[in-house]
């Protein structure tokens, strides 16, 4: 059996367009224009109520599926979708947990007390027929349900309608929410799902079937939310090397045979922001490119700035990547190229001198905004400052040249004594990337609602600019309000 059985290559087209999806239940209030002070404009938040974990990122058809940790009392499944990675349509609540919250109209339509965190796949044929009735395509979405142990729910109408398998729990029975976080995804080479679940570290188990696990191996590494996935080294597909990283962004690189997980050097971070949990991948065999695409929750337990009548937001789209850095394999993240496409003004510096705030030189001055992408290119040979400040409003972002930091954060410029630092800016989300994608940095911050004001300063001296790109990003939310 090959999986091309499991995922046929051709997949039954909708006669529904995607704007036509309707959610399980709406829990939102009417009248949400995504203008209230703090919402990001071109990061996925909910219209209200709290949001967390991504649990399910999944293509099918044309349109991406987002299943995301929603409702502070008690977790459900959130729904988002979205034709381009970039436009979401918030769908309401999927997921609907059999303690719910939410009035007695909402169906409770999944196991479990709550929906804690999972993962997302598309099947078929007689796998499709074991778990929905039919061989047509189905999302199916895998997930804790607290106090039964690891569930199934699915749908086969590209998730207007999603229903609870009858023979949940298929595994790792529990009286809470332990263990927890099953992420599954497709070993062509041994022909089986696997699924690796936060328990004593990471535990993998296989199944043919999303139903019948085995349990195969155990890794004492991880902390919630696990996601594996393979990445070609240096660019190398003859060179692929898996990842498997936790929630708060730990990982490692090595080798997995379908059994165990072989680590091949000790455990990196790719985010050293205060804010970065929970990322997860696309399913991969039926993602509509090879690339290996992550969406974060942006908050990490870190409090919130305030925001209302909406809780959290999503880390934007970002391509993941493996590079060899400073002798060791490290992950690489970089916003997906389509937010070209969201540009809706430019401006472009090149070879200027930074000079300190005391000379009363901004090269930004003038420049105000409250969402954009931001790349400047620095060159340090010869530099007299001591560090590179970037202002923006109310938050200082500072690289030490002296000590070679950024944030507080190692990043150190290239051999021909380059710095790029880039800036993904939008009200209260700042996403910062450095060396090629090496360096990331993810924080949700309450950037003053009235100030859009732009400075860059060097203090203690002068620095060589090469160049600085600045876009300012059209807001993904309609004119006006759905409802």
């Amino acid at each position: 059996m090959t999986y091309k059985v499991l995922v046929p290559v051709v997949f039954v087209v909708l006669l529904i367009p995607p704007a036509s999806l309707l959610a399980q239940y709406d829990p939102h209030p009417k009248g949400i224009d995504y203008r209230e002070n703090y919402r990001p404009q071109y990061h996925f938040s909910p219209k209200s109520e709290w949001m967390n974990d991504i649990n399910a990122l999944i293509y099918l058809d044309g349109t991406y599926h987002m299943i995301y940790q929603w409702g502070e009392a008690r977790r459900h499944g959130g729904y988002a979708t979205s034709t381009d990675l970039l436009h979401w349509v918030d769908r309401g609540v999927a997921l609907i947990p059999q303690k719910s919250f939410l009035p007695a109209q909402a169906r409770r339509n999944v196991s479990g007390a709550e929906v804690y965190s999972g993962s997302g796949v598309v099947v078929s044929g007689e796998t499709a027929r074991k778990i929905t009735g039919s061989t047509e395509p189905a999302l199916v979405a895998i997930y804790t349900g607290t106090e039964l142990g690891t569930c199934l729910a699915w749908s086969n109408d590209d998730g207007r309608t999603w229903h609870d398998y009858s023979g949940n729990p298929v595994a790792n029975r529990t009286r809470g929410a332990d263990p927890r976080d099953p992420c599954v995804f497709w070993h062509g080479p041994t022909n089986r799902w696997i699924l690796a679940l936060y328990e004593n570290g990471t535990t993998f188990y296989g199944s043919t079937d999303l139903i019948e696990w085995t349990k195969l191996s155990n890794i004492r590494f991880g902390y919630e939310c696990p996601d594996i996935y393979e990445l070609p080294l240096d660019g190398n597909k003859e060179q692929m090397q898996w990842v498997l990283q936790d929630a708060n962004g730990s990982y490692l690189v090595g080798r997995f045979d379908g059994m165990k997980f072989t680590p091949e050097q000790e455990s990196l971070v790719m985010d050293v922001g205060p804010d970065f949990y929970a990322a997860q991948t696309f399913f991969r065999p039926t993602f509509p490119s090879d690339k290996v695409v992550q969406i974060a929750w942006n908050d990490h337990w870190n409090g919130g700035i305030g925001e209302s009548p909406w809780q959290r937001n999503a880390t934007f789209p970002v391509e993941l990547g493996l590079v060899t850095y400073d002798g060791k394999m490290r992950v690489t993240r970089t916003p997906i190229g389509t937010i070209e496409t969201l540009y809706r003004s430019s401006r472009e510096w090149t070879d200027q001198t930074v000079e300190c705030s005391c000379q009363g030189k901004n090269i930004l001055a003038g420049v105000t905004s409250e969402q954009f992408d931001l790349m400047a290119v620095f060159d340090l040979r010869g530099a007299t400052a001591r560090e590179i400040e970037f202002k923006i409003a109310n938050k200082a972002v500072n690289y030490s040249i002296e000590n070679q930091t950024l944030l507080g954060k190692t990043l150190k410029p290239d051999a021909e004594g380059r710095l790029t630092i880039r800036f993904l800016v939008d009200w209260s989300s700042l996403e910062v990337f450095a060396g090629s994608g090496v360096f990331s940095y993810s924080e949700q911050f309450a950037f003053s609602p009235d100030d859009d004001r732009l400075n860059l300063y060097a203090n203690g001296g002068q620095v060589r600019l090469v160049s600085l790109q600045f876009h300012e990003i059209a807001s993904i939310w309609p004119d006006r309000p759905e409802n």
